[in-house]
């Protein structure tokens, strides 16, 4: 049976892990740093047979970090599965363990269960031959992705699983060379995916290049991808290249590819099997070296069936699909993209960053999103405008969240987010007063057209007090 080797320089991770060890019936060695584990490795061997065959590899390590020993071990003919393990369960750290040959990725804190079915999967599942395991290329560390005009790349931000899984598949996805369509609704960052599987890839260095099919009149189009030659039609004073021709070299991404009309479709199938391009009015193809990366929030497996997209086309283009979760999935990040988007604007608009509130994170949560991750940042980006302070409150927060928008749970599990953690200021239960109040007495003004008479009767108060409860609440009345 192969061994488990455990890489970690906190001796209590490596005790619950060789504790998890132990439940799957698997033998295992520790190691406190890489070139300790260098020594179990030599000592013990690697191979189908015995030896090490899993290791379970911390990140930041004494002296070499992780990486650096999951790279000499991906170039390994004999290479034992390797596990990345790392509190910093962000994008870049689960991109460039796959990358690098990763099998799998663990964020700190542990979801034990899941740990020892990897353990059993790859420690104790169907012998492999060397030969028959899957390529693995060892890559090197990446400097922080930029865009070709110097600006950095916005990280993707999350720590939902089905983020995770999404980092995960970007790292196995960008080192190749296959065509990726992105699936996912409107505002879920499929533009962001993109350029994350360009930066990290071996194009990186070429140019991303971005087309909306949904922008493009019909008549427009052909041209507008491939380019069209002098005199090609009324208008075509001289030659010019479309954008597969200018994405040479990089990654060509294709928005709203469900967009694009039948009748093109079937030249854009030749493109991507033959690997070149006829300019309108052009007399002889042209071969382009471009990655395509496609994006639908479109049910095109269903648009196949209505006749609205080519089959064919749908199994090229679908060579390597990933659905982006929505925001209502991803109870996990809201508050961490919250806090992202108030850091980040705060400093573009105040010079410095502001913090969230706890009694907003119950209101935060309790929203479903249905223009999900850019809805968030809007929302956000409209409350600094008139901000007074630097701290976002609840009561800050809840005037801009439509109140038809709750989850299923509905108003009971929305106040029990308020007895949950650290108290709030000014105690739970004010907390929660000012979370209901600023929504419920828009939403009444929103009914009566702004008429504060008709309102106020609407909540069974009178026009005086509501008019203090405004006041107090930062409500502005209609205009």
């Amino acid at each position: 049976m192969r061994k488990v080797l455990i890489v970690d320089d906190e001796p209590s991770v490596r005790f619950v892990l060789a504790r998890t060890c132990e439940r799957a019936g698997v033998p295992h060695v520790e190691a406190g740093s890489a070139e300790a584990a260098r020594e179990e490795l030599t000592r013990h061997g690697t191979g189908r047979h015995g030896g090490i065959g899993l290791v379970l590899l911390d990140v930041r390590l004494p002296g070499d970090d992780g990486f650096t020993l999951l790279s000499e071990l991906s170039g390994r003919s004999d290479s034992p599965f390797v596990v990345v393990m790392t509190a910093e369960d962000t994008m870049r750290s689960a991109v460039e363990a796959m990358k690098r040959g990763a099998a799998d990725y663990l964020g700190k804190p542990f979801d034990l269960p899941r740990v020892e079915r990897i353990i059993r999967d790859l420690a104790i599942g169907p012998e492999v031959d060397p030969d028959e395991r899957p390529e693995r290329t060892a890559t090197r560390a990446t400097e922080p992705e930029r865009r070709r005009d110097g600006a950095p790349i916005e990280s993707l931000i999350g720590r939902s699983p089905a983020m995770v899984d999404v980092f995960k598949e970007i790292g196995r996805v960008a080192r190749t060379e296959m065509t990726v369509t992105l699936m996912g609704e409107s505002g879920t960052g499929k533009e962001l995916v993109a350029r994350a599987v360009h930066a990290n890839s071996p194009r990186a260095r070429g140019p991303f290049i971005t087309v909306n099919m949904a922008a493009i009149p019909r008549d427009l189009m052909e041209s507008e991808l491939y380019g069209h030659e002098r005199g090609a039609f009324t208008g075509a004073a001289e030659r010019r290249p479309g954008k597969f021709e200018l994405a040479s070299g990089g990654t060509l991404f294709l928005d709203e590819i469900g967009e694009m009309p039948v009748e093109l479709q079937a030249k854009l199938l030749r493109v991507l099997q033959e690997r070149e391009i006829d300019r309108v009015g052009g007399s002889r193809p042209l071969p382009v070296d471009v990655r395509i990366v496609a994006a639908t929030n479109a049910d095109l497996a269903r648009s196949v069936e209505d006749g609205r997209f080519r089959r064919d086309l749908f199994y090229r283009l679908a060579v390597v699909p990933i659905r982006l979760p929505p925001l209502r999935e991803r109870d996990h990040d809201v508050i961490l993209l919250a806090r992202h988007f108030a850091t980040k604007y705060g400093e573009q608009l105040r010079g410095r960053p502001l913090t969230l509130a706890r009694d907003t994170e119950p209101l935060l949560l309790a929203h479903t999103w249905p223009g999900n991750v850019r809805e968030l940042q809007n929302v956000i980006q409209r409350v600094l405008l008139s901000l007074p302070g630097n701290r976002i409150t609840a009561r800050d927060i809840g005037p801009l969240l439509p109140a038809g928008a709750v989850r299923e749970r509905g108003l009971t599990g929305f106040v029990e987010g308020f007895l949950e953690g650290p108290e709030p200021e000014g105690g739970r239960y004010q907390a929660a007063l000012a979370a209901v109040e600023a929504p419920l007495i828009s939403a009444a003004m929103d009914r009566t057209k702004g008429n504060q008479l008709k309102a106020a009767e609407l909540l069974g108060m009178n026009r005086n007090t509501l008019r203090e409860r405004m006041r107090a609440l930062g409500l502005k009345p209609k205009d």
